[in-house]
């Protein structure tokens, strides 16, 4: 009982740390509260040196870091440049540019890791309505849903899914045969509840000359090397498609993928080397490798057991139902955030429970629409924002993130139900 309740306050305590993320005037990295966590946990006993090198998770870690890396030379090349550019040319009303907006952030966090995509894409979507005269915040709350369902529907769409698919064993093109149909059910709704919320700015009069006025990211595009590393990436895609039946483990594929952009960017000066290891996200590789120790920390001392027993389906000799786990991970996403919450679950969910892992990844990334602090990816989009002057309400997303998630959970449920019996 000891061991319980030390581990109770261990996961509690960092879980504070995670979600206010300031300590009397102090900010706390996420990727530190972890750690912290974890360390707690050694200290304390409750895992051994031995169980916390074991527990973490290191094909995860390399997925991440590797996804990062394509990204930062997709970055380097001029992508978002070219992407500002057609989003301002390309819209002919506010309402069509919230759309393209959603579209590209949904599409690109379905194929990459969304935090790194918002990370980037952010200061993008500011740039082109300063650019034409629209307010920001519309199209960053689209980004913002956009990205979060977006990436529900691949296993480097987002951490989470990245975990689920290591846990379970389920390859690329299985993961993504279920959630790709509920993906593209639920971006339609996104839009309708974003249009319907900010409607009266959305209608306003689209400037005449906006076609002229292309934003631009501040980083010219490097054609020869943007297709290259395009190339690289077009060829991950592939390769994440046939990695099972082919036998490649996924996070050897985007290692090999981050590695192929590192060389092509690295040929253009050796110091790039240093420019790419500064667009890695270490907090969150940090962040991850604290949360590994943590959970083993939660298994270890019985702490996990006895929240399962509180949640029906989730007892010694019950089996979760689909719809149990969807609930439990909506309630507990909105509490610790996401990511923390599927590792949370994971540790629940019986083995061979396919259904039930495919619909901890889509209530995970639904749910974390409801608030600001459900998902890593709108935290980022938040702090971006802020640096330029602009601040998303916390209540006023509330508001509208709330049916938004309800919403869209409710068609994943049916849709996962008929799948799946």
């Amino acid at each position: 009982m000891a061991a319980v309740l030390l581990a109770a306050a261990v996961f509690v305590l960092t879980y504070v740390l995670i979600a206010v993320r300031r300590f009397r005037s102090v900010d706390v990295p996420r990727g530190l509260a972890a750690l912290a966590g974890a360390a707690l946990m050694l200290v304390l006993g409750i895992v051994t040196p031995a169980e916390a090198l074991a527990s973490v998770d290191v094909g995860v870690l390399l997925l991440l870091v590797g996804m990062m890396m394509l990204v930062a030379g997709l970055e380097y090349c001029g992508l978002f440049s070219l992407i500002s550019d057609m989003l301002v040319r390309r819209a002919r009303s506010r309402r069509g540019l919230l759309a393209l907006v959603m579209c590209v952030s949904a599409a690109l966090s379905a194929v990459a890791l969304n935090d790194a995509v918002v990370l980037l894409f952010t200061p993008v979507v500011i740039r082109c309505c300063r650019s034409i005269g629209c307010t920001p915040v519309p199209y960053l709350v689209g980004t913002m849903v956009s990205a979060n369902i977006g990436s529900m529907c691949t296993i480097v769409g987002n951490p989470q899914n990245a975990y689920i698919a290591s846990m379970a064993g389920i390859d690329f093109v299985t993961f993504s045969m279920y959630l790709v149909p509920v993906t593209l059910v639920c971006m339609p709704v996104a839009f309708a509840v974003v249009y319907a919320v900010f409607r009266k700015r959305l209608d306003e009069p689209y400037p005449a000359d906006a076609v002229c006025g292309a934003a631009s990211d501040g980083r010219a595009v490097d054609t020869p090397r943007l297709k290259a590393v395009a190339a690289v990436f077009l060829a991950a895609l592939a390769l994440f498609a046939a990695s099972g039946p082919l036998g490649i483990p996924i996070h050897v594929v985007a290692v090999c993928a981050g590695a192929g952009a590192l060389a092509v960017i690295m040929a253009a000066s050796p110091r790039n080397i240093l420019w790419m290891a500064g667009r890695i996200d270490w907090s969150v590789i940090l962040f991850f490798a604290g949360l590994f120790v943590l959970m083993a920390g939660v298994t270890q001392s019985g702490l996990l057991e006895a929240i399962a027993c509180s949640f029906p389906g989730f007892r010694p000799g019950e089996t979760p139902s689909l719809t149990g786990v969807m609930v439990f991970s909506a309630v507990l996403s909105n509490l610790v955030s996401n990511v923390p919450s599927v590792m949370l679950i994971g540790g629940m969910i019986p083995a061979g429970g396919t259904g039930l892992w495919i619909a901890l990844a889509s209530s995970a990334a639904l749910a974390g629409n409801a608030t600001i602090l459900g998902s890593a990816a709108s935290i980022i989009v938040c702090e971006r924002s802020e640096r330029y002057g602009i601040t998303l309400d916390f209540f006023r997303f509330l508001a509208m993130g709330v049916p938004l998630a309800v919403l869209t959970l409710l068609l994943a449920a049916g849709m996962l139900t008929l799948m799946f019996g």
